[in-house]
This record gives C-alpha cells, sequence and structure tokens, in this order.
C-alpha cells in the first residue's frame, strides 16, 4: 500500500512538472491521482478491519466451543452435588430422627451411627471465561444477549453456587467442632445433645437451600446457555 501511495504522489508531483500542460489539465490529472490514493486507502483499511474482525469471529467461536463444553461439565457436577447433598440431608434427617432408646438400642449392640460427610467446594469451571474476559476479548461477542447471559452466569450465578457450597462447609465444621467438644462423652449423648441437634438440623436447611439454588439458578443458565451458544456456532 505504501508503494501505490508513493507511486501515485510521484504522479502528482509530476503531473505539476509537466510545462506542456496546461493548468486545467494538471489539476484533472492532479484529481484523479488522489482519487486514486483515497480509494486505496479507504479500500486498505476495509480489508484490514474486515480481517481483524473475522479474526475477532474466530476467537469468540473458539472461546464458546471451550464454553460450551465447560457447561456441560458444570451441569454434570451440578447433578452430582445435587445428588449429594440429598443424600447427605436424608442421612443427617435419620440422625436428627433417632429417639433416646433408639440411641441407647444402637449402641447397646454396638453399632454405631453413620455420620456422612461431603465437603463442598469449587465444582463450575471458570478458567476458560476468566482467560477470555481478562484478555479483553468478551466484547468480541456481537450478541448482546448472549454476551449478558454469560456475564450472569459467571459473575452472578457461580459466585452465589460457591458461596453456599462454602458456608455449608462451615457450618458442617460447626458440627464437627461440637464432637470435638464433647469427645468425653458417649457418642450418643452427643446425638441426642440439643445444641448439636440444631446444629445438624440448620445443615441441613443450608443443604435443602443450596439444592434450590442450583436447581433453580444455576443448572438452568447453564443449560439455556448451551442451547444458546450452539445456536451461535450453528449461524
Amino acid at each position: 500500500m505504501q508503494e501505490e501511495i508513493t507511486k501515485h504522489s510521484n504522479k502528482i508531483y509530476k503531473a505539476v512538472k509537466k510545462s506542456e500542460h496546461t493548468l486545467g489539465e494538471k489539476v484533472k490529472e492532479i484529481i484523479i491521482e488522489i482519487c486514486i490514493i483515497v480509494f486505496a486507502v479507504t479500500l486498505s483499511i476495509s480489508l484490514h478491519g474486515w480481517s481483524e474482525h473475522k479474526h475477532q469471529q474466530e476467537e469468540v467461536a473458539a472461546f464458546l466451543a471451550n464454553l460450551k463444553n465447560d457447561l456441560k461439565s458444570d451441569v454434570e457436577s451440578i447433578n452430582f452435588e445435587v445428588k449429594a447433598y440429598q443424600k447427605t440431608n436424608a442421612e443427617y434427617e435419620k440422625i436428627l430422627a433417632l429417639t433416646t432408646p433408639q440411641l441407647d438400642s444402637i449402641y447397646k449392640s454396638n453399632n454405631k451411627v453413620n455420620f456422612p460427610i461431603h465437603s463442598h467446594g469449587q465444582t463450575l469451571n471458570i478458567g476458560n471465561y476468566e482467560g477470555f474476559k481478562s484478555s479483553g476479548k468478551i466484547g468480541y461477542i456481537e450478541d448482546e444477549k448472549l454476551k449478558q447471559k454469560i456475564l450472569n452466569y459467571y459473575q452472578i450465578c457461580v459466585p452465589a453456587a460457591n458461596d453456599v457450597d462454602k458456608m455449608y462447609t462451615d457450618f458442617l465444621f460447626k458440627c464437627f467442632d461440637r464432637e470435638i467438644e464433647n469427645a468425653d462423652k458417649p457418642e450418643k449423648e452427643l446425638y441426642s445433645d440439643p445444641k448439636y441437634k440444631k446444629t445438624l438440623g440448620y445443615l441441613v436447611k443450608l443443604g435443602k437451600n443450596n439444592i434450590r439454588v442450583y436447581n433453580e439458578n444455576t443448572k438452568p443458565l447453564a443449560v439455556e446457555l448451551i442451547k444458546e451458544i450452539e445456536k451461535e456456532l450453528g449461524k
């Protein structure tokens, strides 16, 4: 492009210097060369812009393809976590329902109460999203609705799921603390202790709340995003 501009600039210079041409002919030749230069520059800018836009959309397509895989993995993780919550909740509710005579019977027969442990932590994939966002490329996504749904999922739903999981795990450790505090007492007394049962009762409530968060907020948006991304990639 630089060579073309230089070539036509030289023509303009030569046209000015041509003594055999009239002023009108010189002006006409200069205007033609200027138009050629303007057209060449405009075309070059347009081609560069088109090429850059094409490259950006290729990056978006690759990002969305990876994001779709992440979201599918998220849905599987959510299903696993929900089942884990349901299982531990059911076991904790059995413990809460045990009466003093039932506890006496269990320990007289040398059996023990099963206390299930499932610690919930980071289960949702954020690596691809964080990498794309930190590189400043989120703006490349031209579908505004899709972009907002992605932002809502990763900036609202994912942190909310992580927060409720952490709250649950923190409360689980409160149960452990109660066990340690009562380590010098028979285990059956622990399970009949009102404070311990209250703590365990709140743990069950938190578990049910977390199931609701996953099933009503996080999972539906993940499933919706997968469909939206497939639609976008199919264009």
